[in-house]
């Protein structure tokens, strides 16, 4: 029987095989970056160069048995949500695995993932399932809180985040959750800002409207899985 990191390759590898294609980037790689098929051409973003990933990741990575040595070259640094260093329309596809939910507004990035990939392009995205995640003692984010971040500026929600994560993830109550809010507050603290199930992700995309098609959508392990068509001609913009 195969474990759910073994599965997670392979339906993740199989994607990769069947939608990308040419030249694209992929997101917050760190050390597990995805096997393309050959001909195929990956460059990496992130939000810190290499040297700042290892100080910054490489002691998490280590805890849990991944070699930081294994953090790929960042050939740009680039915020997730706006990819700024990235042309419009410059890139044949988008990976971006485990990445969204520790945005605080992934709408913003939804416009960005669509402004830079090329029409008849694709965008891989990956998520954890909260179902099987610490995350599982969460509801699921609803709809219109995400849509409120986009409108309002996610700073209305930033706090009843770290909360949540106090409360919920490590079970602290009262005044020793909020001085452990405060504590993540302190610290930039980048949890998962939102959890979704498929589902809910599905009814996201339809909510936020872009140039694309959803063209598979899978569930599988502890993750799930959307690939995105571009259509063209595009006119989404990134919001300042």
């Amino acid at each position: 029987m195969r474990s759910g990191r073994e599965t997670y390759w392979v339906v993740r590898e199989d994607l990769a095989r069947r939608y990308l294609s040419g030249e694209g980037i992929e997101i917050g790689a760190l050390a597990a970056p995805l096997r393309v098929p050959p001909g195929v051409r990956v460059r990496y973003v992130d939000r810190l160069d290499r040297d700042g990933l290892l100080a910054a990741e490489g002691p998490g990575l280590a805890a849990s048995g991944v070699d930081p040595g294994a953090i790929v070259a960042v050939d740009a640094v680039a915020d997730a949500e706006r990819l700024t260093p990235i042309a419009d329309g410059s890139v044949d596809f988008v990976i971006a695995a485990h990445v969204l939910e520790h945005l605080e507004d992934p709408v913003l990035a939804l416009h960005n993932l669509a402004r830079v990939t090329r029409p008849g392009g694709h965008v891989l995205i990956v998520l954890p399932d909260r179902r099987f995640t610490f995350d599982f003692r969460r509801p699921p984010t609803p709809l219109d809180h995400v849509l409120a971040d986009h409108a309002e500026g996610p700073q209305r929600s930033r706090a009843q985040h770290r909360l949540e994560w106090a409360r919920d993830i490590e079970g602290l109550q009262g005044e020793t959750a909020r001085r452990r809010a405060d504590e993540f507050a302190a610290q930039d603290a980048r949890h998962h800002f939102h959890v979704w199930e498929l589902g809910g992700f599905l009814e996201l995309l339809a909510a936020v409207e872009l140039p694309w098609e959803i063209v598979h959508a899978q569930a599988y392990a502890k993750e799930f899985a959307v690939v995105l068509a571009l259509r063209g001609p595009r006119d989404a913009r990134s919001r300042a």
